[in-house]
């Protein structure tokens, strides 16, 4: 089996993935790689605005953001919330990344989304937010490798979580 030395964090808009991905690299060797600024690169040479895409353009950008990754080894990925609809992607990241779905209650996720003020949310058009978490958690259960429960705003939350996936990365590699 090939060795996977990076990362892939997914889960839910509002789990915190950026933020433990960022805490993963403060307590760790892995660099924070946030795929949305990435995603934000493209659309700007392609003259779009990131808050402007429509569903299909942020699709569209987001798979070719994925499928041009080179060599990556090191980083804790922020794959964004709406990766899991595309299956080739999703088979890309698993070659290279071990893959953890972070997880939450619907209600505290959504409380958090709510609290970090607002940002585009793929698919949300007609639905409400646990509509849309609704469809996705089958995706994210799907892909995982690995899933980590985040329980609460307690504090060091966010570390003990980074700490944990940490221990399952590890015992992957053994």
């Amino acid at each position: 089996m090939k060795q996977k030395n990076n990362i892939a964090l997914m889960g839910m808009a509002g789990v915190g993935k950026s933020y433990i991905g960022k805490k993963i690299a403060a307590i760790s060797n892995y660099q924070h790689m946030e795929t949305d600024e990435l995603i934000i690169k493209q659309a700007n040479m392609e003259g779009k605005r990131y808050h402007d895409l429509s569903d299909e353009n942020f699709l569209r950008i987001e798979k070719d953001v994925f499928m041009k990754l080179g060599d990556l080894s090191g980083k804790v990925i922020d794959t964004g919330a709406s990766v899991i609809y595309d299956q080739d992607v999703m088979c890309k990241i698993a070659d290279f990344a071990h893959v953890v779905y972070i997880e939450d209650s619907i209600d505290v996720i959504e409380d958090r989304f709510i609290a970090r003020g607002p940002v585009p949310l793929m698919g949300i058009d007609g639905k409400t937010f646990k509509q849309l978490f609704a469809e996705r958690q089958p995706l994210y259960e799907k892909y995982a490798q690995s899933t980590v429960t985040r329980n609460s705003f307690r504090n060091n939350d966010a570390r003990l979580v980074a700490e944990q996936i940490l221990e399952l990365v590890r015992d992957d590699k053994s």
